[in-house]
């Protein structure tokens, strides 16, 4: 995986055979990402996805999650990657296959087929995820101590 970031943009290129949730993982540790960032968007190919669709029964919630095999194109991303947490991304996935349909849900993982493009906006605004209704959200009302997990 390649970084670069000027200012509040943070570039990022997955390459071939790469976990995507290591990545994740990876550019939320990295001194280069900021606290926060938002996912502008990220294009490639992907495959072995595991996508989940939510399933809140209160209180209980529950992802029901599959896994797309074959190759996809990543049509686009939306979410958010948080610094100091022990799960550090957030994201949901619109996903394209060769019989041109798209299919979207909730990303766990995925390994690269070609490459995966991504750019971050980034953010020094402290934010941390606390339980609410069984689903971890995002709060920012306090100054938040860093993990040390």
């Amino acid at each position: 995986m390649k970084m670069k970031s000027q200012g509040s943009l943070l570039f990022v290129v997955m390459e071939k055979g790469e976990k995507v949730a290591a990545n994740l993982k990876a550019i939320a540790a990295s001194p280069l990402m900021k606290a926060a960032g938002a996912v502008v968007t990220a294009v490639g190919m992907i495959k072995d996805v595991v996508i989940g669709y939510g399933n809140y029964k209160n209180p209980d919630v529950f992802y029901e999650k599959t896994t797309v095999r074959e190759h996809q194109e990543l049509l686009g991303v939306s979410g958010f990657i948080l610094k100091n947490e022990a799960i550090p991304f957030h994201l949901h996935v619109t996903l394209g296959n060769e019989k041109l349909e798209a299919t979207g849900a909730h990303l766990f993982d995925a390994e690269v087929v070609t490459f995966v493009e991504m750019c971050v906006l980034m953010s020094d605004i402290p934010i941390q995820r606390i339980l609410k209704d069984g689903l971890p959200e995002m709060d920012f009302s306090e100054e938040i101590e860093p993990r040390n997990d």
